[in-house]
């Protein structure tokens, strides 16, 4: 397996062992398990492959009362006397020097013997020979192996446990593919970076069947399974305990950190001491207060998994009562109060798991939330079902949630309006229904409703109007709800969203801030509304987007990452949603790529089949297009294209732009630029002028100057900047003004859209060449490749147009098709012309750009601006 996560290490290394300093080598020092060997034996594998003359001998505690013990392997037989054998064992190393520099690799230098560690020192001394040197931090060991470093014979390097970007390397190394950002941090965070036991962990959970593959995306949900493996590396001591010290291990593997007063309450305050003695716990001060944890995370995990269901409840129950005593300081506390009550020995307590419930929610927590409810609902508490409809709610499980809310707003109940207004916002937003959610607030519309009904109503009527396009209208409806000031919470961020997505299609911009602002401000108190903050986010990033706020979109991302980054299942892969659409409309396309990819992968693990999983494969097949992959681009279109809703009209923008995008990867230009023609005049009969200009502008990228006049109409009409950049944009494509198209670039850039000031560049050259300005045309396009290679290789249609051979409309058009690996047959019947004009075509393209064949021209219009120049 390739070494992941230590490059700089191991760079050094290879530095020290090709140069010719003072110094003869390296000691690498560090903790047990923190990947000293590993590192040393990669070092020494490359010097091998380099051509040098290797040796590897490793220090043992067996063999440390043994002279020379250590080289054992490398003395013969003749060799019988210790010191005559020290000198000619140093002179073996020199003699190799005849074929070449050696290089000696010492593993576990603390363990070596007196006369061994004196001929590791002395070869440190000898040229010719490089030494790569391992030693565990923190052990006593022989003098001469201290000397090392301190007389500065080897570099030394303390090799720290892993970050968690190196631990994610790590991980994904060993798996063979991408892992979830929540799920590596966790690896790091239970191994504490140490690589031998994470490595050892991953197996553990892929063995186990805890880890796995979703949509191309290993996942690790659940439990943590523990092996025998790992046991052994860090858990032997944890079978040997004392029972009362066995006690102290086993109740903080339930409940951590836990204040020293409630844990002696439960045990002998002597055996905390030697446990803490034994750094098996640590004890800590916080404030006035001791706080005792376990040493390492995995000693929880390892109690946990050797100790009995039984006795682990009756852990559970005592804690439970202990913090009982006590008022709970805050939600964490009560969370953490009732998982033990439920898991314990202890009597029901459905008033408990309802208000624990509550509080999950509003942690970000849905699922535990749930299982909450569901607890409740089995002991047959009154309000138990509500509380599970919302859970099941917020967890996008939108038939169970259905089930439920069917019968809640059937009953004789006071509230059964209410319910009935979440039943419609279930059917709308997680079952793709809002036809049938119309029908239902059409019929409640008709009762006789107070003005808090009413308000209720208009809130969720908003969001169905939102869904089926009818933007003044949702805009119009979620401030008469939003201004009556009495909605519920979870009304309230429903109002939110329906208006949010209107203000953006309306590009009414002067609104946003204050709009988003209220509705983050009152999700971060409220259980109905708190986990729904991400899915509002993503729906911020949009209307930023179509307005052209491309900066108010990442503060919004970096701050909704900042408050969830560790949460769990589907809150992760809605801020994995926001967070990858943010890298997407900045042009980062490796993080955009990363992030829809776990968003996609988490909304097929929760089987989500509307909202999260569409616009995921949206940005996806956007993205993987602008990088030039079709292959990847179509086959996360056509996963939208499975669960797009037919009533989702909001969403027909978002997918004909991704449709344009994927079939322009493909070379089908033309194809693409029909497609986002027609949406454009949908979305103007709907009166979504943002979305028609967004449709204006992919074309404009793709070099289409037919929305000129049009895109003149939105700009004086919407008053954006983004809308005035557009026009400017595709006058000046009209009228092949290659000063007019790097003025627009430059107002791509002051907006932030990286991606279309790169492709208006890529223009510019090209329409320059035109003109006869080469020297001016080549720098452009060095320009454009410069900045695509800064969005992570951008490979757009406008960066295959050579600038130095401008082709015409009809031959680029042909080419791209080359480019996508379509044959000559192939493109005259999807064009509709005979194969002899495609070749024609081809012929005259070959001339422009200097090919002498069809498979040199692709290859020139592949390297884009760099074979231009």
């Amino acid at each position: 397996m390739k070494l992941a996560g230590r490059e700089e290490e191991l760079a050094a290394i290879r530095r020290v062992i090709a140069g010719s300093g003072i110094r003869h080598g390296v000691l690498i020092v560090g903790n047990a398990g923190v990947g000293k060997t590993r590192l040393a034996r990669e070092a020494i594998s490359h010097a091998a492959a380099a051509g040098h003359r290797t040796n590897w001998f490793v220090g043992t505690e067996s063999a440390r009362t043994i002279p020379l013990g250590a080289f054992t392997g490398a003395i013969s037989q003749s060799m019988c006397d210790p010191l005559p054998d020290v000198r000619r064992l140093i002179d073996s190393f020199v003699a190799q020097q005849r074929v070449g520099k050696v290089v000696v690799g010492i593993d576990d230098a603390h363990l070596l013997d007196a006369l061994s560690a004196h001929v590791v020192h002395q070869l440190a001394q000898t040229q010719g020979v490089r030494l790569v040197v391992t030693a565990r931090s923190g052990g006593a060991e022989p003098d001469a192996v201290t000397a090392l470093w301190k007389d500065s014979l080897l570099d030394r390097i303390d090799l720290e446990p892993l970050s968690v970007a190196a631990a994610t390397a790590l991980v994904e190394s060993a798996v063979g593919g991408p892992v979830d950002g929540r799920s590596a941090r966790r690896f790091w965070k239970l191994t504490g970076g140490n690589a031998l036991y994470l490595l050892q962990l991953v197996k553990d959970q892929i063995a186990a069947g805890r880890m796995h593959q979703s949509a191309g995306v290993w996942m690790w949900d659940g439990d943590v399974a523990v092996s025998q493996s790992i046991t052994d590396m860090l858990g032997r001591r944890l079978g040997e305990l004392e029972p009362g010290m066995a006690l102290v291990l086993d109740t903080l593997s339930q409940c951590e950190p836990l204040r020293v007063d409630i844990l002696t309450d439960l045990v002998e305050p002597a055996d905390l001491e030697a446990a803490e003695r034994m750094h098996l716990v640590c004890v800590e001060r916080a404030g006035r207060d001791l706080v005792a944890t376990l040493a390492h995370p995995l000693f929880g995990e390892l109690r946990r998994a050797t100790a009995g269901e039984m006795y682990l409840s009756k852990i559970r129950g005592r804690l439970a009562r202990r913090l009982a005593d006590e008022p709970d300081p805050d939600m964490h506390a009560t969370v953490r109060r009732a998982l033990l009550a439920l898991n314990s020995d202890l009597a029901p307590d459905p008033e408990l798991y309802l208000t624990a419930a509550r509080c999950a929610a509003v942690l970000l927590d849905p699922d535990a939330a749930d299982r909450f409810a569901a607890a409740a609902t089995e002991c047959g508490a009154p309000e138990a079902a509500p509380m599970r409809a919302m859970t099941l709610f917020l967890l996008s499980r939108g038939e169970e949630a259905e089930s439920v809310l069917r019968e809640i707003s059937a009953e004789d109940r006071p509230d059964a309006h209410h319910w009935s207004t979440v039943r419609a916002a279930n059917l709308a937003w997680m079952l793709g229904r809002p036809r049938d959610a119309a029908e239902i607030l059409g019929t409640l519309s008709a009762t006789s409703e107070s003005e808090q009904q009413r308000v209720e109503r208009l809130a969720i009527q908003a969001c169905v109007d939102a869904v089926l396009g009818h933007c003044q209208s949702a805009e119009k409806t979620a401030k008469v709800a939003l201004d009556s000031g009495v909605l519920p919470d979870l009304h309230a961020m429903m109002a939110s969203i329906a208006l949010m997505m209107a203000l953006g299609a309306l590009g009414h911009v002067e609104e946003i801030d204050a709009a988003a602002e209220q509705a983050l401000t009152r999700a971060t108190t409220s259980f109905e509304s708190s986990p729904m903050r991400f899915w509002f986010g993503a729906v911020h990033g949009r209307a930023c987007r179509l307005t052209g706020r491309i900066d108010e979109c990442q503060a919004m991302a970096a701050r909704l990452d900042e408050s969830a980054r560790d949460m769990p299942g589907l809150v992760y892969a809605n801020l994995a949603h926001l967070l990858g659409h943010a890298a997407l409309i900045r042009a980062d396309l490796d993080d955009a790529v990363k992030h829809l990819h776990e968003a996609y992968a988490g909304a097929a693990t929760h089987q989500i089949t509307t909202g999260l999983r569409v616009a995921s494969c949206f940005s996806l097949a956007e993205a993987h297009a602008k990088l030039g992959q079709a292959t990847a681009a179509t086959e996360a279109l056509a996963c939208a294209d499975q669960h797009v809703p037919e009533d989702y009209v909001f969403m027909d923008t978002a997918r004909s732009v991704a449709t344009g995008w994927t079939l322009a990867a493909g070379g089908a230009l033309a194809e693409a630029i029909d497609v986002v023609r027609e949406a454009g005049r949908d979305a103007a009969r709907r009166g979504q002028p943002t979305h028609e200009l967004a449709c204006l502008q992919s074309a404009a990228q793709w070099g289409d100057p037919s929305g000129a006049a049009r895109a003149g109409e939105l700009a004086d009409t919407l008053g954006l900047p983004l809308a005035d950049v557009v026009a400017r944009h595709t006058e000046a494509l009209a009228a092949d003004d290659g000063a007019g198209l790097l003025a627009a670039a430059d107002g791509y850039r002051g907006l932030g859209d990286r991606a279309t000031a790169t492709d208006a560049i890529a223009q510019a050259a090209v329409a320059f060449g035109r003109h006869g300005q080469g020297k001016r045309s080549a720098y452009l396009a060095a320009m454009a490749q410069e900045c695509a290679d800064e969005c992570g290789g951008l490979c757009t249609p406008a960066l295959r147009n050579p600038a130095g051979q401008p082709l015409t409309h009809r031959q680029r058009e042909i080419v791209e098709l080359v480019v996508a690996g379509l044959s000559n047959k192939q493109i005259a019947e999807r064009l509709v012309m005979s194969v002899r004009s495609v070749e024609g075509h081809l012929y005259r393209a070959c001339q422009r750009v200097g090919a002498n064949t069809r498979e040199e021209l692709a290859a020139i219009i592949r390297r884009g601006p760099k074979g231009a120049r």
